[in-house]
């Protein structure tokens, strides 16, 4: 199980692939599209000719052992907003720990730290950043951090001028109010950029992950956010 560190540019590659008009099935390709050394999805019948013995099926997940337990009391049965990524030769994994249920946005909400070297053995290192139930000796990376710790999302930034300081971020907060930006230099010791967020809409919306990445193609960040009208999802 791989979770490749461009995941997000790659879901934006695999939604334009599958919006894209593919020729049809009972059609032959008129001209031959090269791709060069580029790993292509085949996802539809756009760079398939034909298929002799062969046909394009959507396989589905295989259940298996239990990888993560969320078994602290920081944690409990509301975990939620699971992100996890590729960052050189580890998987780090950052989720919601709330051992009680809630509001959105409420102050017993932290953000939780795991990491892998091969996604089915996971360590949960003891950070001692934030005492939580009593203890230092923990994986919490974020704690009094309302709304942000609801739906921390961080992701590793491609951007070639971003400062060191500044290599990781993360998006986080619910409506009303808009989502708080935080920044770090090795992915687990956060800091607020400013007070105000970074990006605000009306209505009810950020209540989900909020999914951003430094666009290479576009030299811009991109955000990725549900919105919901009148509160129906």
């Amino acid at each position: 199980m791989r979770f490749p560190s461009n995941s997000f540019s790659q879901a934006i590659v695999l939604a334009l692939l599958i919006l894209a008009p593919a020729a049809a099935a009972d059609e032959p390709a008129t001209a031959v599209v090269s791709i060069g050394d580029r790993r292509e999805l085949f996802v539809d019948r756009l760079l398939v000719e034909r298929l002799d013995g062969a046909e394009l099926r959507l396989h589905a997940p295989q259940p298996a052992e239990v990888a993560v337990k969320f078994d602290r009391p920081w944690e409990g049965a509301f975990v939620g907003y699971i992100t996890v990524m590729q960052d050189e030769d580890r998987l780090r994994m950052y989720y919601r720990g709330r051992p009680v249920a809630g509001r959105d946005g409420s102050d017993d909400e932290v953000t939780c730290y795991a990491e892998s070297r091969d996604g089915v053995h996971w360590e949960k290192p003891a950070l001692r950043l934030h005492e939580v139930a009593g203890t230092l000796d923990n994986n919490v990376i974020l704690a009094n951090a309302t709304p942000a710790s609801h739906n921390f999302c961080p992701f590793k930034d491609a951007n070639p001028d971003c400062p060191a300081e500044e290599r990781y971020k993360a998006f986080g907060g619910i409506s009303p109010g808009g989502l708080l930006a935080y920044v770090s230099a090795d992915g687990v010791r956060w800091r607020k950029l400013r007070d105000e967020p970074v990006y605000t809409d009306s209505g009810w919306a950020f209540d989900s992950q909020n999914v951003a990445f430094w666009s290479a193609a576009e030299k811009r960040y991109v955000l990725y956010y549900r919105k919901v009208p009148e509160k129906v999802r």
